[in-house]
């Protein structure tokens, strides 16, 4: 099972999300969009795996103490992989980046967790054409403004499992943050 770490956003935040993208989904039909049930941040990636209790009693463990948080929007951006991948940016929060290292420092690294933490949540990807049009999307993006915040009272342990060429993401552990926000 390929599993991984996340912030499952909360279904009216979702749906705010949802109505404020509308606009950028009619001007570029031709990427694949994630469906608003998917919207997520990835906090860890525990790539394909069959220690689903371990890693599960493990992250218990480890988020004992940590404490809930807010996050808030900052803006829209594009990552150039082999892909094209419109994203929502977040402002830095100090207890969200320790987490992600207290969990990255205690599970064995993949390829994927090797990058610094950059919170964020994928709209859309598409195909990489060119240069300019890299240039171009960035550009049109940085005048597209997204406004969502939230508080973040637990972390989420999903399965993704594919299917006909899209994911489908089963919850499979709620991971309770402390209730305390400084």
């Amino acid at each position: 099972m390929r599993l991984f770490l996340a912030i499952d956003l909360p279904e009216k935040i979702k749906e705010e999300l949802d109505a404020q993208i509308h606009d950028l989904r009619k001007q570029y039909p031709d990427f694949n969009w994630v469906s608003k049930k998917n919207f997520h941040i990835t906090v860890h990636y525990f790539g394909e795996t069959n220690n689903l209790e371990k890693i599960k009693e493990k992250i218990k463990d480890l988020l004992f103490a940590s404490i809930g948080f807010y996050l808030y929007s900052t803006a829209v951006d594009v990552f150039a992989n082999h892909k094209l991948v419109i994203h929502l940016e977040f402002k830095r929060e100090k207890k969200l980046e320790d987490v992600a290292e207290m969990i990255k420092n205690n599970f064995d690294g993949n390829e994927y967790n090797e990058k610094k933490f950059i919170p964020h949540l994928t709209l859309a990807r598409g195909r990489r054409s060119s240069k300019q049009q890299y240039f171009a999307l960035k550009k049109k993006m940085q005048k597209v403004n997204i406004d969502i915040s939230f508080k973040t009272r637990k972390l989420v342990l999903f399965e993704s499992i594919l299917e006909g060429g899209k994911p489908i993401y089963k919850k499979l552990a709620s991971l309770k943050l402390l209730d305390k926000v400084d």
